[in-house]
């Protein structure tokens, strides 16, 4: 639990409504993230060359993931705690991508959103 939460929870309702709580076979928890997580996902990256929304490349953070790692798993790690996904993350690039057809009419291309790595 945060720490911004520990500080405004009530601790004596807090402590009742624990024992209300039932839990679902349908709820998740996901883990924290590792280091070595973070950078196995790394290693697996694709070596593009082209970049995402925050115009870093797959293969920059590929080679600095080891320098990376702690920020980035902290970071994931925040977000997934607190229920809170970076704004930086949630944006991206749209680009037409081509389907067939005639090349001037609008309708014959789709958006393709191009979102951050880290995202």
């Amino acid at each position: 639990m945060t720490e911004l939460v520990k500080q405004n929870i009530n601790k004596r309702s807090y402590n009742n409504s624990c024992k209300e709580i039932k839990h679902s076979p349908n709820s998740i928890f996901i883990s924290p993230a590792t280091e070595e997580e973070v950078v196995s996902l790394a290693k697996n990256l694709k070596e593009k060359l082209t970049a995402g929304y925050n115009d870093m490349p797959e293969s920059l953070v590929k080679q600095c993931i080891q320098l990376i790692k702690g920020p980035l798993t902290h970071s994931s790690n925040v977000s997934l705690r607190s229920g809170v996904f970076p704004d930086e993350w949630k944006s991206a690039k749209v680009k037409p991508l081509y389907k067939k057809g005639d090349r001037y009419d609008i309708q014959n291309y789709r958006p393709i959103p191009v979102i951050s790595i880290f995202a």
